[in-house]
């Protein structure tokens, strides 16, 4: 009923999460895309047909969320009527950034534009400035969700499949060139990989007959890296959760966001710096980024 697959891709890789399914990569041609490549081709061999959820959570889930792969299916099992589920590892986000494009602009200055020049380029009708408020209902990073064949259909195949395809074709094209383009990252990595991860909440968030997701419930403050992050959840808690009730961001609350998501950047690259960062072991400098200049003074 419920596949969730963990990709294979290095020699001598095993399964770290025992209740997931192996998924040998014997052909990691595009290993800058990341996860993007393997959901496309998932979707192309028809994995997404052969269960009722089908899914590809990194062998990082369990560092990153804290639970074990057999407690999130227990999860799924139990919101069977749905038609996506997913957990977020960062929950504390919702409380320093109105939505996943906010916080990604922070973290890798240049991201929305080079976003918006390839969903453009492909058809796809994505205003990325344009999109609402992303709260605990709909935030989801490190894609990790199950769906069912329908949600694949709908979502992969109608939005990252078109994208694969135009990439592939047009690997020349200004904005596909940029998307490859380095940002700041432990590891280093491309912009790719960090636009499709905020594709998901992006969908969730603008379909008209939205589906039926259920996330897993989080406690913020538990999910926080820091002090810093628990200061600012703490800080902002009460007033984000009255605004996701009533439905109503004041311009006052969003300019509020924006600079906690700012801090919250600075800090992070600050911190990081010459400690290791507790998902990748890594620092920044370890990485060669050195450490940043903070932008707000």
């Amino acid at each position: 009923m419920i596949a969730i697959y963990e990709p294979l891709y290095r020699p001598g890789q095993t399964l770290v999460e025992p209740a997931f399914k192996p998924l040998l990569i014997t052909d990691n041609n595009r290993p800058e895309w990341r996860e993007f490549a393997i959901l496309v081709d998932m979707y192309r061999r028809g994995l997404h047909r052969q269960h009722r959820f089908t899914g590809l959570f990194s062998p990082k889930f369990g560092l990153k969320t804290g639970l074990s792969g057999a407690q999130f299916i227990d999860f799924v099992n139990a919101n069977a009527d749905a038609e996506v589920c997913f957990v977020n590892p960062f929950p504390q986000l919702a409380y320093i950034s109105f939505n996943v494009w906010m916080q990604g602009e922070n973290a890798h200055p240049g991201l929305v534009a080079r976003a918006q020049a390839l969903l453009d380029a492909c058809g796809i009708a994505i205003r990325v400035a344009e999109l609402p408020r992303h709260g605990p209902d709909l935030l989801c990073y490190c894609n990790f969700w199950v769906g069912t064949e329908q949600f694949w259909e709908d979502y992969v195949g109608g939005v990252l499949v078109p994208m694969a395809e135009f990439l592939e074709a047009h690997p020349e094209h200004p904005a596909c060139r940029d998307v490859l383009k380095t940002t700041v990252h432990i590891p280093p990595s491309p912009f790719l990989p960090f636009i499709v991860e905020r594709l998901f909440s992006s969908y969730l968030s603008l379909t008209r007959s939205p589906p039926l997701a259920r996330g897993f419930p989080t406690d913020p403050l538990q999910f926080c890296l820091n002090d810093f992050e628990r200061r600012l959840v703490i800080h902002n808690r009460d007033r984000i959760d009255s605004a996701d009730q009533t439905g109503v961001f004041s311009d006052e609350v969003k300019k509020d966001m924006r600079f906690a998501s700012e801090v919250w950047q600075d800090f992070t690259l600050a911190y990081y710096g010459d400690r290791p960062h507790p998902h990748s072991g890594g620092s920044f400098q370890s990485v060669g980024a050195g450490r940043p200049t903070p932008r707000i003074t």
